[in-house]
């Protein structure tokens, strides 16, 4: 497998799973068996989506080193 591709599977499997935890985290903010996702979302402010951003942007920084030293 080239490079080039197992890059793009890493990424992929990587954002798949930032993207399930996310939605799992904005779907268990109400324990009552009442949560809305949508609800959990917008309760979000421009700060959160900025924080997330940068926090992915580190991740994928991280990945690019580790790739890079093997």
């Amino acid at each position: 497998m080239s490079h080039r591709i197992r890059s793009i599977l890493l990424g992929a499997m990587a954002g798949a799973l930032l993207g399930a935890t996310f939605a799992w985290v904005a779907s268990d903010r109400d324990q009552d068996g009442e949560s809305d996702a949508l609800e959990a979302i917008k309760q979000l402010g421009p700060s959160d989506y900025f924080s997330l951003g940068i926090a992915i942007l580190t991740l994928a920084r991280q990945f690019g080193g580790m790739l890079r030293k093997g």
